[in-house]
């Protein structure tokens, strides 16, 4: 019954797919060289990754909170106001005004996200105390198919977007949150190669 649940998660895990692509666990060392390779503009205190792989990354798969491009936004009070995935996105980030003010009822506060997450390279927590105008939480992934360098030109432009308004002075937080399988939730060599093989198997060649 525990595999049947686990691989229902696999399977509605909304990954990009492309056939000649295998999926596998990336790691701090993997990021970095994607982000190099793509020239990503991130700073790497800004990337985060799930936690663990029952407590954060199945409750994300659960939320439909992995599909990337995209980003989400949240309030002041940490309340959910948008997702937004439009390729001229930028325009909106560029000026606060035409975010939705009013927060999306029945959807996950904030906390669901800071609770699920560790910093890419430390491991460690997220902690911040500050209280910020708005959060925008940034989905990306390491994942190779046609259209890559459209969606890295997305990224990078949505992030420069949003780094030039911090530097104006505007009381923003932003998280880089990869999506990815990652090596540091330390699984099982039985659980590691079951999850690879749906993945695969679901998304891959």
């Amino acid at each position: 019954m525990k595999k049947i649940i686990l691989l229902f998660y696999l399977i509605a895990l909304p990954i990009f797919a492309q056939k000649e692509y295998t999926y596998n666990f990336k790691n701090s060392d993997s990021l970095d060289a994607y982000i190099e390779r793509y020239e990503l503009p991130f700073h790497s205190e800004d990337i985060y990754i799930t936690k663990d792989f029952e407590n954060s990354f199945r409750p994300y798969s659960e939320s439909k909170f992995l599909s990337s491009p995209r980003i989400y936004v949240f309030n002041e009070e940490g309340q959910f106001l948008e997702s937004i995935n439009n390729i001229t996105s930028e325009k909106k980030l560029a000026n606060f005004k035409k975010l939705r003010k009013r927060p999306e009822k029945n959807e996950p506060s904030l906390d669901f996200w800071t609770s699920k997450i560790v910093h890419y390279k430390t491991g460690n927590d997220y902690d911040d105390p500050k209280n910020y105008d708005y959060t925008f939480v940034v989905n990306w992934s390491v994942i190779e198919y046609e259209q890559t360098q459209q969606v890295v030109d997305i990224w990078s432009e949505w992030y420069n977007v949003l780094i030039r308004q911090k530097a104006k002075g505007e009381n923003i937080q932003i998280i880089l949150f990869n999506t990815n399988l990652q090596e540091r939730w330390e699984l099982s060599p039985y659980m590691r190669k079951f999850v690879l093989e749906n993945v695969n198997r679901s998304w891959g060649g």
